[in-house]
C-alpha cells in the first residue's frame, strides 16, 4: 500500500504532489470496475468532490497530519464520540469534547467503508453516538483502514452486515465533499457546508476497527 500511495497527496490541497506509482503487489482485490485500484479510484472521486485526503503509514504521520489538519481548518477543539481516537488527538496536543457536539466546531470519527465508485464515506449512528447528521459539527475528520476501501455501496453494506451482526446501525449516512456533483445539484444536502478530511491508515495501526 505504501508503494501505491506513499505521500503523494497533500492534506492542504487534496491534490497529488507527485506522480502516482502503482505497487507491484496490486491484486484483483484492489481493482475497481475500471483500471484503477479501488483505493485510488476512491481518492480521485473524493478529492474531485472537494474532500481532503491523506495517507498515513506510521503513528508519527498520523500525529503530524492531525496537527496539520487542525491548523488548516483553524480548530484545536474536536468532538470525539468514539473513545478509540482519543490517544491520537491527545498526543497531537488537541482538546477533546466527548459528550456534547456543541462544545466544538469540528469532530472526528471512524467510518464503515469508503466507496470507490462514488467517493462517498459510509458512517452511521454507531460512529456518532446516535446523533443526527444535522447535529454534527461541519468540519469532520474521518479515519479508515486501507481494507475499508471497497468498490461499491453493496460492498459497503456487506462489510457492515459482517462487522455489526449484533449491533445493527439504525441510520446510515454518506459523507461527500461539498463540491461533489450530487451534493451541488441537491436543493437540500447537509454535505453542502461540510469540510471533510479523510485519513487512510494502514490496518496494523488501527486494530480496534474490525
Amino acid at each position: 500500500m505504501a508503494g501505491l500511495f506513499g505521500k503523494i497527496f497533500s492534506i492542504l490541497s487534496g491534490a497529488p504532489e507527485h506522480s502516482v506509482e502503482e505497487s507491484n503487489n496490486s491484486s484483483k482485490h484492489f481493482m475497481s470496475s475500471g483500471d484503477d485500484p479501488v483505493d485510488l479510484s476512491f481518492v480521485k472521486k473524493f478529492t474531485d468532490g472537494g474532500g481532503y485526503f491523506v495517507y498515513c503509514g506510521s503513528k508519527k504521520e498520523i500525529i503530524n497530519t492531525l496537527k496539520g489538519a487542525a491548523s488548516e481548518c483553524g480548530e484545536s477543539h474536536f468532538f470525539l464520540p468514539e473513545m478509540l481516537l482519543t490517544t491520537w488527538f491527545e498526543e497531537s496536543g488537541l482538546t477533546i469534547a466527548k459528550n456534547n457536539p456543541l462544545d466544538a466546531n469540528a469532530m472526528a470519527s471512524t467510518c464503515h467503508a469508503a466507496i470507490a465508485q462514488t467517493g462517498g464515506i459510509m458512517i452511521s449512528d454507531i460512529q456518532t453516538s446516535g446523533l443526527k447528521f444535522a447535529q454534527l459539527p461541519s468540519i469532520h475528520l474521518v479515519f479508515a483502514k486501507v481494507s475499508q476501501v471497497v468498490n461499491s455501496l453493496s460492498d459497503g453494506m456487506a462489510a457492515i452486515n459482517k462487522s455489526h451482526r449484533n449491533q445493527r446501525p439504525r441510520a446510515i449516512i454518506t459523507l461527500k465533499g461539498k463540491m461533489d456533483e450530487s451534493v451541488m445539484q441537491a436543493k437540500v444536502d447537509p454535505n453542502k457546508d461540510r469540510q471533510l478530511y479523510f485519513f487512510l491508515i494502514e490496518d496494523h495501526l488501527f486494530p480496534e476497527i474490525k
